[in-house]
């Protein structure tokens, strides 16, 4: 790849290339990355992938010199984060598709997100996508083959493409919003301001984590059940201590329990092993094809729901008192079904 800039050429290899996108993304996800720390998943990634990626934090560093020299990055480094971060999100780094793969790839994101994503970010992904493929060779791209490409969201509920469009903008440039919000216990409808910090995709629905004026606490609120939103014209800055919080991808903060043991039949064994190591949770096997599986601390609704789940395959050991109320879960069930 070959850039220009004020009569100069310069040389960017597919090595380099790579490094500069990946590095930009962290810094538009607000992820602060640092010298070291971009370095050390580099090297995670090329051992992953096998694709020879590696290198130090000093090339890290020059990287950054050329983004804000060259390409005229907003980049600057926040010492209580220890990282990287864009003063302005509007910059972009405008470069082309480099490869096949990485069109391919491309088009494959926004198939996810079209199946995940609602309205009207949905369709602006597939527009960018479109041009994207207007300035790159589609010839190679089978239509057909890429819509069987599908992520099954199983979303549940309807959100409004306005409220989600105005709320979307908000978030992206840290202003507050006034809104009508439903609750889930009632059918009235309550007017909120808040900050909105995160959004968030989990078990299917889309949410909103942000500070809430009314009651001078961070609140979580599900998207679905805004009815009316409105921008304000006041800004706002997103807290140290949220952008710190680490991404465990659950917004909600549920109660956690430690030191969990759980036996497992030799009918789900087989998946359990499947995500033990993506958990990071070790495990016993058992004679008759059974094991017993450990984890450190997880929350405590998730564990609860999880054994219901299973049908009588997975026996809570430990701890006594959690066992305990998922007894009182099963009888609840039990007692309805007679």
């Amino acid at each position: 790849m070959r850039r220009k800039r004020s009569g100069s050429v310069m040389n960017i290899n597919k090595k380099q290339l790579f490094r500069l996108v990946k590095f930009i993304g962290q810094l538009k996800e607000n992820r602060y990355p640092n010298c070291k720390s971009f370095s050390d998943e580099m090297r995670r990634t090329d051992i992953d992938g096998n694709i020879n990626i590696s290198c130090s934090a000093k090339t890290i560093q020059r990287d950054i010199k050329l983004l804000k020299e060259y390409f005229n990055a907003p980049i600057e480094f926040n010492t209580e984060l220890n990282g990287f971060y864009l003063t302005n999100h509007g910059w972009n780094f405008n470069t082309p598709i480099y490869s096949e793969e990485e069109l391919i790839a491309s088009v494959l994101g926004a198939k996810l997100a079209e199946d995940i994503m609602p309205e009207p970010i949905k369709s602006e992904i597939r527009r960018a996508v479109d041009m994207q493929l207007t300035d790159n060779n589609p010839d190679f791209l089978d239509t057909a083959t890429i819509s069987t490409f599908i992520a099954a969201s199983g979303v549940k509920v309807k959100i409004d493409p306005v409220v989600f469009g105005k709320l979307f903008k908000a978030w992206q440039h840290h202003k507050s919003v006034k809104m009508l919000y439903k609750g889930h216990e009632d059918e009235a409808e309550h007017e909120r301001q808040i900050d909105p910090y995160i959004i968030t995709y989990y078990n299917s629905s889309w949410y909103v984590k942000g500070y809430c004026h009314l009651r001078n606490a961070v609140r979580i609120f599900a998207i679905h059940r805004i009815k009316q939103i409105e921008i304000l014209d006041k800004s706002f800055e997103t807290p140290t201590d949220i952008l710190k919080e680490p991404q465990k991808g659950e917004p909600f903060e549920f109660e956690e329990v430690k030191d969990i043991e759980v036996w497992c039949a030799p009918e789900i064994a087989g998946y359990v092993l499947e995500r033990s190591e993506v958990y990071k949770q070790t495990y016993e096997m058992n004679e008759d094809g059974s094991l017993n599986l450990h984890i450190k601390s997880a929350p405590a609704k998730s564990i609860i729901k999880w054994i219901l789940s299973e049908g009588g395959n997975a026996r809570l050991i430990k701890p006594k008192e959690l066992a305990e109320e998922i007894k009182m879960q099963a009888k609840k069930v039990i007692l309805i079904h007679v």
